[in-house]
């Protein structure tokens, strides 16, 4: 009974050859020799540095905002260059997503983790010395978008390796500050532009980045790290596998339809007549939604299975998308589809590494995660863009059907891709897989 279990964890299958059992063994092994605590604090340093990561990415609008109109108001090219900056800086948290899986396995998850912190504080104070949007791109874009692409996908990955039975809340838990982050570091940093400048803010987040993000990383670990493995040794053969390949497709699709409703769903509410204010309070109701499903869908996962919670998630968000949002032309449905949306579209991230880990096996997780964070930054580079091209069109701007159409398809065909994975590796129905 103990093997079935150990084999379900991993995600191998029923077919187990004996190494792979006596690996996993040994795995366990590995993770009694430290003492209890230390997994804890695995979660709890990860969950700080995405946090911190995420957190000034999500926050950037705060800055942006205030030298639109304050530093840069009545010339129009330079606060179009503003725009480009969140977008850099999302796509870099991605872009960086294999290279960086691939060193933490090969060189160490902790002195990564602090290499990216360095880069996030370094961006953000050369930042402060800067007078034109170009030079901003190049430090928060690319600079500070490097470092975050350093630390976000080891974070994301590390705490699965510590646990068996509770990985989903483990991988739900540390995902989590993400959105308590946003919560926590936007209205910092308001406060910050407003009692001091832009450019002290970044000085000051730079301190505080540097401070917890150092602690925090001395924590950040993984029971087992195998030294054999290096930089030649990379296996791209993955791409020859199915399964792979779908989960691929599916990361690509989820990735380009997620950030579209955060972008476009104020500007829907506030020409349907709701107040600015109350939209922004709908999304922020979105967020955290958002925080609370990366938690308990995590914590259902370890119950129900990671692949039937994946496909469950991604179907109710498309459902969102498709049937609620069309109608959400009130505060009361806006708040029913910020609730649903922001739960399901939340607990895709922290199924998204622990599915990997499920099909592909938790010893090669960072860098198969990595691979897929990859992917990733394409899909993020095309939502967006497509939405707002759909939204220019005749007939679109007034009741984004075509956006919540196109945004719901892509959530669906990313459902597909899932529930095709879920169906290769069990085909019972009901079956926790």
């Amino acid at each position: 009974m103990d093997n079935k279990e150990d084999d379900e964890e991993v995600g191998v299958g029923s077919n187990v050859p004996t190494a792979i059992e006596t690996d996993i063994h040994a795995e366990h092994k590995e993770i009694k020799a430290f003492p209890r605590h230390t997994r804890y604090m695995v979660i709890a340093s990860c969950f700080v540095i995405q946090g911190l990561a995420c957190g000034l990415i999500h926050s950037w609008g705060v800055q942006q905002e205030y030298l639109a109109n304050n530093v840069y108001n009545g010339n129009p090219g330079k606060i179009k260059t503003l725009g480009y900056i969140g977008t850099l800086m999302f796509f870099g948290i991605y872009l960086w997503g294999m290279p960086a899986g691939w060193i933490a396995e090969v060189w160490s998850y902790r002195k990564l983790c602090l290499s990216g912190v360095f880069m996030m504080a370094l961006g953000q104070l050369l930042a402060s010395f800067c007078k034109e949007p170009w030079q901003l791109c190049i430090t928060l874009g690319i600079v500070f978008g490097l470092g975050a692409g350093l630390v976000f996908g080891p974070t994301s990955t590390a705490p699965a390796g510590w646990f068996t039975k509770r990985r989903g809340l483990a991988t739900g838990i540390t995902v989590a500050g993400v959105g308590v982050g946003g919560l926590i570091i936007a209205p910092l940093t308001e406060f910050l532009v407003r009692e001091t400048s832009v450019a002290w803010s970044q000085r000051i987040t730079a301190i505080y980045i540097v401070v917890l993000g150092a602690i925090s990383c001395f924590f950040v670990r993984v029971p087992v790290q195998d030294r054999s493995r290096s930089f030649r040794s990379f296996n791209w053969r993955a791409f020859n596998n199915r399964r792979f390949v779908i989960h691929a497709l599916m990361v690509f699709f989820v990735t380009a339809a997620y950030i579209v409703p955060y972008t476009y769903l104020p500007q829907f509410w506030v020409r349907h007549g709701i107040s600015s204010e109350d939209a922004s309070v709908l999304i922020a109701v979105a967020n955290v939604a958002s925080s609370v499903g990366r938690i308990i869908i995590g914590f259902a996962a370890d119950y129900i299975g990671v692949l039937n919670s994946l496909a469950l998630s991604l179907g109710i968000a498309a459902i969102s998308c498709l049937l609620i949002w069309p109608f959400a032309t009130s505060i009361g449905v806006g708040v029913v589809m910020s609730l649903f949306y922001g739960f399901t579209a939340g607990g895709y991230w922290t199924l998204a590494p622990f599915a990997a880990a499920k099909l592909f096996g938790i010893e090669k997780l960072a860098s198969n995660s990595g691979t897929f964070y990859t992917v990733s930054a394409f899909g993020a580079w095309l939502g967006n863009p497509v939405g707002g091209a759909i939204l220019s069109g005749p007939g679109h701007s007034t009741n984004f059907l075509g956006m919540s159409v196109y945004v719901g398809v892509l959530w669906f065909v990313a459902f597909l891709m899932a529930a095709i994975n879920r169906t290769t590796y069990s085909k019972k129905l009901f079956a926790a897989a």
